[in-house]
This record gives structure tokens, C-alpha cells and sequence, in this order.
């Protein structure tokens, strides 16, 4: 049978105000921030060239086709090798923390055989 759920009172009451309080004062910046109107880049703008052209620091001219204009790319490059390092760093300790074939197999609890008339799935 369900009981209705009751109110816990083992924790600190401390630490639950100090998050409430915590939320209010970031509701409270948040909502109160102003931010000025995005501004975008205009129709002949080549992202992608100026890209690339920071990356290996090459003239943004030399990629830029007819009529496209250069980017000030180095605050994007930034922010793509940040994320680059953080999806590697994320691969490299998955691939560490994953266990290898013969101790994966070791602790691998045993399949269980199901009687023929076990509804339950114990056998």
C-alpha cells in the first residue's frame, strides 16, 4: 500500500534556505540584466573563411572569395578549441575509465537460469 509522502526534517534546513536564497539573488540579476541589441554580421560576411584563416594563421584575403568580408574570428577560435578540449578530455576519460575485455567479462554477475513455470524472472 502507498503512504503519502512526508517532509524529511534529517537534513540541515541551513543549507536548503542558502540555496533558495542563492536562487533568488540569481533570479533577482537575471532578471533585472539588459543586454543591447544583438548586432549581426551583414550579408557578405565569410565566418567559415575567417575561421580558418586565424586558425592557421593565414591573411583572411587570400580565402576570401568575390565580394565576402572578413571577420575578426580569434574571440570564435577561442571558444572553439575550449570545446575541442573538453569533448577530449571527456573521450580520453571515458576510454580510461572503461574496463578492459577479460575484467569486464570477471565481473559480470551470472546469467540466472528461469524455471520453466517462473513468472517472477528467479529461477
Amino acid at each position: 500500500m502507498t503512504t503519502k509522502p512526508q517532509l524529511s526534517t534529517e537534513g540541515s534546513l541551513v543549507a536548503g534556505l542558502a540555496a533558495v536564497a542563492l536562487f533568488v539573488v540569481f533570479a533577482a540579476v537575471f532578471m533585472t540584466a539588459s543586454f543591447p541589441a544583438p548586432v549581426g554580421f551583414g550579408e557578405s560576411a565569410a565566418i567559415t573563411s575567417s575561421l580558418g584563416a586565424a586558425m592557421f594563421d593565414i591573411s583572411p584575403s587570400v580565402l576570401m572569395g568575390e565580394g565576402e568580408t572578413a571577420v575578426p574570428a580569434e574571440g570564435f577560435l577561442i571558444a572553439f578549441e575550449t570545446i575541442d578540449a573538453v569533448l577530449v578530455a571527456a573521450l580520453v576519460g571515458d576510454h580510461a575509465g572503461a574496463p578492459r575485455g577479460e575484467r569486464r567479462e570477471r565481473h559480470a554477475e551470472p546469467r540466472r537460469k528461469r524455471g520453466p513455470g517462473c513468472r517472477d524472472g528467479r529461477g
